[in-house]
């Protein structure tokens, strides 16, 4: 089996129509919802678990959703709340910054009763990122979700993927995060979010990514933007340099990056075991590079579901 299972927070992108920021266009977006919908353009099968609002919105992001094959049995509709936005402003290089409207939003509001419907025996692994930590409701049902992850001897991937705006104290950010690490298999960190952490922990860049292997973490992996990325673990440390390109929209580049890493290591090599796999330093290289062929191929189109890449435009 080697279906994914993303789970977080499916949103409303308002996403800048010219240079100028003036005008905006509500695009289905969301890290976790990201990654799932470029899981499955590559040819992958996803599901997506999270909560979302009855309002306006929501018939517009399930049909996105469904639109790229991403199941949505574990999507839940959230009686009286509203589905989460976020005002996605880009500068003359492409690079974003965020203004989110999310409080009290659906999808902070999953519950553990919820992630009773997940049959596990269907997944292979589950991906999520940190912006289900940032209250102490939500962090309750994202922790209870890798333990029942691990109890299935499932591979979990953390893409930190930090957006300081969202927590409401910057000091809760490290602890929040460290304390997901134990269950993790595969970590994704940007360079600003390690320094950013280690920083908080009182630690040198280099210190915190070993504390990271020496709790269990089987890789790491680290972007740094247009500069080589590069993958920890115990026994070797690969990098590579990202394509050369110019981009035109960042947004869903980090996403694009995991969701080809692990699709590649879930469809690579099928006669070796996934956990083996994290392990294998040749196919860890093949998955760095594909890693970040889908993150470039992310850059060239606007958009976050839109801009991901199929393996028909990788070939390209």
């Amino acid at each position: 089996m080697t279906k994914l299972l993303s789970l977080g927070e499916l949103l409303i992108d308002m996403l800048p129509q010219d240079s100028q920021n003036s005008a905006y266009l509500p695009i289905p977006g969301g890290a976790p919802a990201n990654v799932a919908v470029g899981y499955a353009k590559l040819g992958g099968k996803a599901a997506f678990c999270g909560g979302m609002g009855d309002d306006y919105f929501a018939k517009q992001l399930t049909n996105a959703l469904e639109q790229y094959n991403v199941d949505t049995e574990y999507l839940f509709t959230i009686e009286g709340a509203q589905t989460a936005m976020v005002i996605v402003s880009l500068d003359e290089s492409g690079e974003r910054s965020f203004n989110f409207y999310r409080h009290q939003t659906a999808d902070l509001l999953l519950t553990n009763e919820h992630l009773k419907r997940i049959n596990w025996d269907k997944l292979s692994t589950l991906h999520f990122c940190s912006n289900t930590l940032t209250n102490t409701a939500i962090a309750k049902t994202t922790v209870c979700a890798l333990k029942q992850a691990k109890n299935n001897q499932k591979i979990v991937s953390f893409d930190v993927n930090l957006r300081y705006s969202l927590w409401q104290n910057s000091n809760d950010i490290e602890q929040n995060v460290h304390a997901c690490y134990a269950y993790c298999d595969i970590v994704k960190l940007s360079r600003d979010e390690l320094n950013f952490l280690a920083t908080q922990r009182q630690q040198s860049a280099d210190a915190y990514l070993q504390s990271l292997l020496e709790l269990g973490v089987k890789l790491v992996f680290l972007t740094d933007g247009p500069a080589p990325a590069t993958v920890y673990h115990n026994a070797f440390t690969l990098s590579e340099a990202a394509p050369t390109i110019t981009a035109v929209d960042t947004t869903s580049a980090g996403d694009a990056f995991i969701a080809g890493v692990l699709y590649y290591l879930n469809h690579s090599d099928n006669a070796v075991p996934l956990t083996d796999k994290l392990n294998d330093e040749l196919i860890v290289k093949k998955a760095l590079h594909f890693g970040l062929r889908c993150g470039s191929k992310a850059c060239l189109a606007k958009g976050a579901f839109p801009a991901l890449p199929t393996q028909q435009t990788l070939s390209k």
